[in-house]
């Protein structure tokens, strides 16, 4: 399949140089064993938590994305919240820091968390907004959710029943761009977090790749997105995804052919158009996704 972007539904399109991608394709059964985030039999969860941490400090100064006030990716210290939830067990268990869009957590996080921790993962619904007094930041450029996710990697790294090395992210949409920004390996070294800890793989779902278009990712990394996004262009995405040389080949790019923004949503069920986006779900790629997305991460977290 080198040198193919390969679509959901088996077809090949041609991009020069794409690398990373390949074909999976599913029966209804296989559908509805491994679909999204319906109920099944997985082990049972632990009740969500509120919990409090905070943002990593930065302690070297890098080149970085623009906040609301102009600031750099600063404020970096300030308490953030997140909901975690954890299977039950003692573990350890790897771990999600999972990251939301410009308009916050999503309506189904708590089906979501219940199923990432069913899958046997500790996950940290991290919200950017809340303790900063913000709603929604689609009309503005966002530099915070950075320090936020290092910061939420710090705090996971230290709960008992984690282990520190098999630490994830996952990305909604602006989430997603924090996600490949983690996936570069660009910051690793930028906050005051303790030597060696890392995140071990990225998934970004409908990422603005062409805020990423001069690095690339360093650490395995899976990109989902729908054909028709025109708020997050696949085409950006396949230029992300091309392997250049010398550079590690572990990046998936898998999209969903008559997908839009948010394909994975169930809020934007009848499509909607916000600040200009046009979001709609679209239930077979969400199913699709939630799939390759358990299968990229049993690969990469695995001990």
């Amino acid at each position: 399949m080198r040198g193919s972007l390969v679509f959901d539904d088996g077809s090949l399109r041609g991009e020069s140089g794409l690398s990373g991608v390949r074909i999976f394709a599913f029966g209804c059964f296989a559908i509805a064993m491994l679909s999204g985030f319906a109920a099944s039999g997985a082990s049972p969860v632990m009740a969500e938590e509120l919990v409090k941490f905070d943002a990593a400090r930065l302690v070297r100064q890098t080149k970085a994305p623009r906040d609301r006030g102009g600031a750099d990716l600063l404020q970096s210290g300030h308490e953030i919240q997140g909901y975690l939830s954890k299977p039950n067990g003692g573990g350890p268990f790897p771990a999600l820091v999972v990251l939301h869009s410009c308009l916050g957590l999503p309506e189904n996080r708590r089906s979501m968390a219940s199923a990432f921790a069913s899958w046997g993962y500790v996950v940290l619904f991290v919200d950017d907004f809340a303790t900063r007094g913000i709603k929604e930041t689609c009309a503005v450029d966002f530099g915070r959710g950075l320090p936020d996710a290092f910061g939420a990697l710090r705090y996971l790294s230290r709960l008992p029943g984690v282990d520190p090395a098999r630490i994830g992210t996952v990305g909604y949409s602006q989430g997603a761009d924090t996600a490949l920004a983690i996936a570069s390996s660009r910051f690793d070294a930028a906050f005051a977090i303790p030597k060696g800890l890392k995140f071990k793989a990225a998934a970004a779902f409908y990422p603005p790749c062409a805020n990423q278009a001069t690095a690339s990712p360093q650490i395995p990394t899976l990109i989902l997105i729908g054909e028709l996004d025109d708020v997050t262009p696949l085409a950006d995405c396949a230029k992300l995804a091309r392997k250049r040389p010398g550079e590690p080949a572990d990046v998936k790019l898998v999209a969903y052919p008559g997908a839009y923004h948010g394909f994975d949503n169930p809020s934007f069920a009848d499509g909607t158009r916000l600040f200009g986006m046009w979001l709609k779900y679209d239930r077979d790629a969400g199913e699709r996704s939630s799939s390759e997305l358990r299968n990229f991460l049993a690969a990469k977290l695995a001990r």
